[in-house]
């Protein structure tokens, strides 16, 4: 195991301790990194880099396929993509790298995948990790590559803008140069934004492969596949191997190289295949293409079409001369696209609103019967907006009230999830499990709609209820919920499945009253969410129940008993996770008229 004393350098040596901290917030220890495994994915990386050298033109490179993580890192909570090395020795952190890394991460553009940073020089973890925030929707070679998706000069241009306003903040700021930017590196988020990932840290990875602090693992050297290596800057390959016969690696980087990249990227949306698969004769990119580029000055082919986009893959050429300080800037490109895309302006999110905009604009000027349509489009939106959120909130977010974060003593959550949902999966199609979970919760929303409770949301099989919040009802949502839970499981007793009429719908319902925090989360998308332990608390007593069963907690179940209307059996003790082992009860009916009712299934 090697032995490195973990040491830093400050530029200035009267920098307290406290400074000294702040600007190594960049690095990451091992304690606060944590790689996680999906075991799901069925193809390993080592498999997957096997099928670069195997398979055919179609399926290479792995980047090309649906982006599916194998695996991805946990810095605190926060979720990353990660790049990582095996270290050797010990990297030296100079002032200027320190400055430099604490600069990357105090970046901030909506169009940058944040830079958590890098783990390093920890003796009981040898590796060297970089680490960007995950994005998850897709990368824009996916989208490029995949034919039945329709990239119309809306999606190009809002993309194009994304990629270069990104880069623009990279070269205006001190940072200076992305250095591996490929349409893999550009990423597409949940709202269609493009953000830009794996920025500035070229040139520091390659000073430590130079020095052989580190190396790359057998399986990123099959992931960097030749047919991103040859969308390099020629100079910067030149710079690693000016023979052509080096296996890929990552490159240096600089301005001039990534204008050399947007062109290749640009030209990847155009014509919507990889630059060389498209005009290469010796079929998928390889040593010989490497060597072409660099002896001959190998370029991709353009299609002579004579059609508004001929004027930005001329600017791809600008981007591809030999002499660097030749090439065009991003001001440059901007323009270009301006000018080709003129109908096309904005962001992706810009365009579709001002979409929006003349279409409501055009119904209020028709018929009446154009108006009616508006409002009930008007009105589906809203009662759309009041599935996702209370309709108290829901209004006040559509007044532009700001719906602040606050606390509740007191309210009940409830949990019911369907037993043996994997079972039912296994025999039915997708079409049935969609059908039938839509049928089932539809049939619980019906009870919700009765009683003075919120549906906070479903998760796969498992059914969201609170009551108390955010409308307070004085103390009324515990019995709100018990009723919930009792009409619930008889609308569950007599529950016939269409595609399987043998079929039993079984579930497990537990609830529980505590203090609550809640709060609306999200802008874009948001969401009513509840927070504290009463959330888990409730969840537990729906895990540890049985199925058709009703279970809450000791605290809960006294306020029932007192108010004799519903009937409880206690339970022996069950061990909760978090809580030891706690008295638990079961809530099996009503009384009605000081008489018991046991309601049986």
């Amino acid at each position: 195991m090697p032995c490195w004393p973990l040491t830093y350098f400050s530029k200035d040596q009267n920098d307290g301790p406290n400074m000294a901290a702040q600007k190594m917030s960049w690095k990451v220890s091992k304690d606060e990194l944590k790689i996680i495994v999906n075991k799901n994915v069925n193809t390993s990386i080592q498999k997957m880099g096997r099928e670069l050298e195997n398979n055919s033109r179609e399926e290479n490179p792995i980047i090309s396929k649906r982006r599916v993580f194998g695996s991805y890192a946990l810095v605190g909570t926060q979720r990353a993509e990660f790049l990582q090395f095996k270290q050797f020795t010990k990297i030296y952190l100079s002032p200027d790298v320190i400055d430099y890394m604490y600069t990357l991460k105090q970046l901030q553009n909506d169009n940058l995948a944040k830079f958590l940073g890098i783990q390093c020089n920890d003796e009981s973890m040898p590796t060297l990790t970089v680490l960007h925030t995950l994005v998850e929707r897709g990368t824009l070679e996916e989208f490029c590559l995949n034919q039945d998706f329709s990239m119309n000069e809306t999606f190009k241009s809002a993309f194009m803008r994304d990629m270069l306003r990104g880069l623009n903040y990279l070269h205006k700021g001190p940072i200076g140069y992305h250095g591996f930017l490929q349409a893999a590196t550009c990423l597409i988020d949940i709202n269609w934004v493009l953000k830009l990932s794996l920025y500035g840290v070229t040139n520091f990875i390659c000073d430590a492969l130079d020095k052989e602090n580190i190396q790359a693992p057998d399986y990123l050297e099959r992931t960097l596949s030749y047919a991103q290596y040859v969308c390099f800057p020629p100079e910067h390959i030149e710079q690693y191997d000016k023979t052509g016969e080096k296996p890929p690696r990552m490159v240096r980087g600089s301005q001039k190289g990534d204008m050399y990249s947007v062109g290749m990227i640009l030209y990847m949306m155009i014509e919507r295949d990889d630059p060389y698969m498209f005009s290469h004769d010796l079929g998928r990119p390889d040593l010989r293409l490497v060597k072409d580029i660099i002896k001959n000055h190998k370029l991709p082919r353009i299609t002579e079409e004579d059609n508004a986009e001929a004027l930005l893959l001329e600017k791809c050429k600008e981007c591809w001369n030999r002499k660097p300080a030749e090439r065009p800037d991003v001001r440059d490109i901007m323009d270009t696209i301006s000018v080709v895309y003129a109908s096309a302006k904005g962001s992706l999110v810009d365009q579709m609103m001002k979409i929006n905009e003349k279409y409501a604009a055009e119904l209020e000027d028709l018929v009446s019967i154009r108006t009616e349509e508006l409002a009930y489009a008007k009105e589906t939106t809203m009662k759309i907006l009041n599935e996702m959120l209370p309709q108290a909130v829901a209004e006040d977010l559509k007044n532009g009230i700001v719906q602040m974060p606050r606390s509740y003593e007191s309210a009940t959550v409830m949990f019911v999830q369907i037993c043996e949902f994997n079972v039912l999966m296994k025999k039915s199609t997708p079409d049935q499990v969609i059908a039938f979970l839509n049928d089932v919760f539809d049939q619980f929303d019906s009870v919700i709609r009765h009683h003075v409770a919120y549906k906070v949301e479903t998760t796969g099989e498992t059914y969201m209820v609170a009551s108390g919040v955010p409308e307070e009802n004085g103390g009324q949502h515990i019995f709100e919920i018990a009723e919930i839970s009792l009409e619930i499981r008889e609308v569950a007793a007599v529950y016939v499945l269409p595609h399987d009429p043998n079929y039993i719908l079984r579930i497990r319902t537990g609830f529980h009253m505590g203090p609550i925090a809640a709060g609306v989360i999200g802008i874009k998308s948001p969401r009513y969410c509840l927070f504290g332990d009463t959330v888990n608390y409730a969840s537990r007593m729906q895990s540890t129940c049985a199925p058709n069963q009703i279970q809450t907690s000791e605290i809960t179940a006294k306020v029932l008993e007192n108010s004799k209307r519903y009937i409880l059996d206690d339970k022996k003790l069950v061990y909760v996770k978090g809580k030891g082992d706690i008295k638990c009860y079961l809530l099996t009916g009503r009384t009605h008229h000081g008489a018991k009712q046991v309601e049986e299934l």
